[in-house]
C-alpha cells in the first residue's frame, strides 16, 4: 500500500491510496484536515448517531480535533478489504500518535469516481476532486486551488 500525497498545506493533507504499486490500482483517497479547535459531538459520527449526551462527550474533549476521512470504492467490511483498510488506519495512527492533545475520528465514504488528471498539465483537477470529496463528506473544509506552479514546493 502506497500513500501518494497530492495536497499538503498547513491544515489539509490529501492522499491517493494505491495498491500493488500501480497508480491505476487505487484503493481510495484519504483527506486529513486539522480543525484547529476542539471537537464537537457531531465530529464523531457514531457517537452523534447514537444520541450520546453532550455532557458525557464533553468530559473527553481534547484541545484540537483532526478530521480523517477515507473515500473508497468497495465495502470495507468484506473480508478481503479489512486488511487493506487496516493499513489505512495504521497510516493515520502513525501520523497522529505523537500528538496527545488531539482527537480524531475516521469517517469513511463509499464513492464511485476516481481522480483523473493528466500529469504534469492538469493540477487544478486535484483540488477540484478533493472539493468534490469534501462535499460528499458534508464537512465545511476549505480546499486550496491547485496549480502547476504550487507544486514546485513541498507544500501547496
Amino acid at each position: 500500500m502506497r500513500f501518494q500525497r497530492l495536497i499538503n498545506t498547513r491544515d489539509l493533507e490529501f492522499y491517493r491510496v494505491i495498491q500493488n504499486g500501480d497508480v491505476e490500482d487505487v484503493f481510495g483517497y484519504l483527506l486529513i484536515f486539522d480543525k484547529r479547535g476542539p471537537a464537537v459531538l457531531r465530529d464523531f459520527t457514531v457517537f452523534f448517531k447514537s444520541h450520546m449526551k453532550e455532557e458525557i462527550f464533553a468530559k473527553s474533549v481534547k484541545e484540537n480535533h483532526v478530521y480523517a476521512m477515507f473515500f473508497h470504492f468497495t465495502d470495507l467490511e468484506e473480508e478481503s478489504e479489512i486488511p487493506k483498510f487496516t493499513k489505512v488506519v495504521r497510516f493515520i495512527e502513525d501520523l497522529l500518535e505523537f500528538k496527545p492533545r488531539i482527537s480524531y475520528y475516521i469517517d469513511n465514504f463509499l464513492i464511485d469516481q476516481k481522480l483523473e488528471f493528466e500529469f504534469p498539465h492538469e493540477y487544478q483537477k486535484i483540488g477540484q476532486f478533493a472539493e468534490q470529496l469534501v462535499r460528499i463528506s458534508g464537512r465545511d473544509i476549505p480546499v486550496p486551488k491547485t496549480t502547476k506552479q504550487k507544486y514546485l514546493y513541498l507544500s501547496q
